[in-house]
């Protein structure tokens, strides 16, 4: 799926690598300031950025007009439109795609409706999909992010409870079907990715995400990487207990985060007691909107659920910014006082309180997160180049 003459990404030795990792998280750089950064004499640097320029990888960008002129000031910048990358964002029953460029800048968006979720067929969808995405553009790998405990750059998918699959070689399936390499995510930590390279969480080196919805989760980021854990199973908060006295979760859990801020938690929260069936949350936020009680206590409850996760990733990690993210955010209409008031109450004393900050992400947005964990990969972690990795 690459055009001859085209360079991938994964091709460059580790300093070039280095380089254009440098400039997509930075953005544009002059030399000077790019040498500096990265460690390198200028004319190491020179050395490095010669055969990357001479390709095409990078480019000369403009100066800015304050800027004097001469080689040291002119910036150089990664020719990120030459680099396009497919990822991609599995639920239980539909599929979600996106072609973006290494910046994570979508150029086209796919969609399909799973027939089942077996493996077999759920890899007939993937397939279709990614050879629609990569029909007018070579792309240099895919990124697949889903529900799991999954290592930063994994090829398996690890207890993914929606589809109920474990130890699915699903990278290796998917590489002999369309030929490009693909690297397997936990779609929290994509999504983290994304937020990273070119979301809300851009220039900054500390920050988390937690999402709330379906499940809940959390990806951080400390000094500039994505923490992933020794097992590949950090940002596990879904069941971290916030009452002793609360309702039970699906697996049974009494008073754990999952049992008051899923988005099925919430809906039946309120749907029991009132006699509703099949409430969704935009019902719910509506009954909570016209003043029922019944309403209002389970948003109460929610929020002040997710004042303490956020106080105690703090807590923990120290982070002066949390985005919020995920399907489930229509419950911060009703439950964002609660949410306040908790997070003021479980705070360190000698924490900083943080800058929490929502962020609409519908499916395409992990998706495109899938697509940046696939550029990622090749820059710091790269497929060897074997037949069956073949671009």
């Amino acid at each position: 799926m690459q055009h001859a003459g085209d360079v991938s990404l994964r091709s460059l030795g580790p300093s070039a690598r280095a380089v254009v990792r440098e400039l997509l998280v930075a953005g544009p750089l002059p030399r000077a300031e790019l040498a500096r950064r990265l460690h390198l004499s200028p004319a190491s640097l020179t050395k490095t950025t010669r055969p990357l320029l001479e390709s095409g990888v990078i480019l000369q960008a403009d100066a800015p007009q304050t800027e004097a002129r001469g080689r040291p000031g002119t910036p150089l910048g990664v020719n990120a439109e030459r680099h396009q990358f497919i990822g991609l964002k599995v639920t239980s029953d539909e599929l979600f795609g996106v072609r973006t460029d290494a910046l994570g800048q979508v150029r086209q968006t796919g969609h399909r409706t799973m027939s089942g979720n077996d493996v077999e067929s759920a890899v007939d969808s993937i397939v279709d999909l990614v050879n629609e995405l990569a029909s007018h553009r070579p792309i240099q790998a895919v990124g697949v992010g889903l529900a799991g405990l999954m290592h930063r750059f994994d090829d398996t998918v690890r207890h993914n409870a929606f589809l109920g699959w474990n130890d699915v070689p699903l990278a290796a399936m998917l590489r002999r079907r369309i030929g490009a390499p693909t690297v397997i995510s936990g779609d929290v930590r994509a999504l983290a990715a994304g937020v990273q390279w070119s979301g809300p969480g851009r220039g900054l080196d500390h920050f988390a995400v937690v999402t709330v919805g379906v499940g809940i989760g959390l990806g951080a980021v400390l000094e500039g990487r994505i923490l992933t854990g020794a097992a590949g199973n950090a940002g596990l908060i879904g069941h971290l207990r916030i009452s002793d006295s609360g309702p039970l979760c699906q697996l049974g859990h009494r008073g754990c985060a999952s049992s008051f801020l899923t988005t099925s938690a919430i809906t039946r929260g309120i749907g029991v007691p009132l006699g509703i069936a099949d409430l969704d949350l935009t019902a719910a936020c509506a009954l909570a909107a016209q003043g029922n009680d019944v309403a209002r206590r389970v948003f109460d409850d929610a929020g002040r659920a997710l004042g303490v996760l956020i106080a105690e990733v703090v807590n923990m990690y120290g982070v002066p910014t949390v985005v919020l993210a995920g399907d489930g955010l229509g419950m911060l209409e009703h439950a964002d006082p609660a949410m306040n008031e908790s997070l003021a109450g479980h705070l360190n004393h000698w924490a900083t309180p943080p800058k929490v900050e929502v962020f609409s992400s519908d499916f395409d947005e992990w998706a495109r997160g899938a697509a940046v964990v696939a550029c990622q990969w090749l820059l710091v972690d790269p497929p060897r180049n074997s037949p069956s990795n073949a671009g």
